[in-house]
């Protein structure tokens, strides 16, 4: 079904408000468990190289933050929902999160992030949404600045009616490598590189192969 950016939006919005606590509580100590995923952020930092703040961008309970924050990255951390925000703020006290609409990011001048990291931002975006809200992503990258997104390999949606415990109705998208390349490529981004992972184990993550695309803002 075709829908525009903001109706998803608010969709997505209200079913992580509802599941904000127990989503807290499944996955604020997840990075633990993964260590690839900690590779890729170690490799973000290094590609930032300090050259301004690192945006966890839809950050859930701030768990990629707080990972960047403990590695010497200036970090903050912006989620579409105001319950996840407010979990993030309570678990990670000494980082700044704020609510934010990934397709407009108003209170965000152009060039302001040094990195972006997106884990898993885009899986509830209809593919007709998804270079929109990477242009967004863009417009709010310093020149040079990096983004490490990260989302489920695979093809179609998958619609759920029950997330964590809760009733919800959201759709979670999930995408191929080149199809995110092209994507990001129609809004303004270099490519850099990208890398698939098998699952972990079904006790730590569900069980969908994983892909991780660092691209990069075009410096003129």
């Amino acid at each position: 079904m075709t829908r525009d950016g903001s109706r998803t939006s608010e969709e997505v919005r209200g079913g992580y408000d509802r599941v904000a606590e127990n989503y807290a509580g499944h996955f604020r100590d997840e990075l633990e468990r993964k260590p690839f995923d900690r590779k890729m952020l170690d490799l973000l930092i290094e590609k930032v190289g300090g050259a301004g703040l690192i945006c966890d961008m839809g950050c859930g309970p701030g768990q990629v933050a707080r990972y960047l924050h403990a590695r010497g990255a200036e970090t903050c951390g912006m989620d579409l929902s105001d319950e996840m925000v407010r979990h993030a703020r309570k678990l990670n006290p000494e980082i700044d999160f704020q609510q934010g609409d990934m397709f407009a990011l108003d209170g965000v001048a152009d060039d302001y992030f040094g990195g972006v990291a997106a884990f898993y931002a885009i899986v509830n975006l209809p593919r007709e949404s998804v270079a929109d809200a990477l242009r967004e992503l863009r417009r709010v990258l310093r020149p040079g600045g990096v983004l490490l997104l990260s989302f489920h390999v695979g093809e179609g949606v998958k619609h759920v009616e029950e997330l964590l415990g809760e009733r919800v109705s959201m759709d979670f998208f999930l995408f191929g490598s080149e199809e995110v390349k092209g994507y990001l490529r129609a809004a303004g981004f270099e490519v850099e590189e990208a890398v698939e992972r098998d699952p972990y184990p079904e006790a730590v993550e569900y069980q969908s192969r994983r892909a991780y695309v660092f691209a990069g803002k075009p410096r003129t």
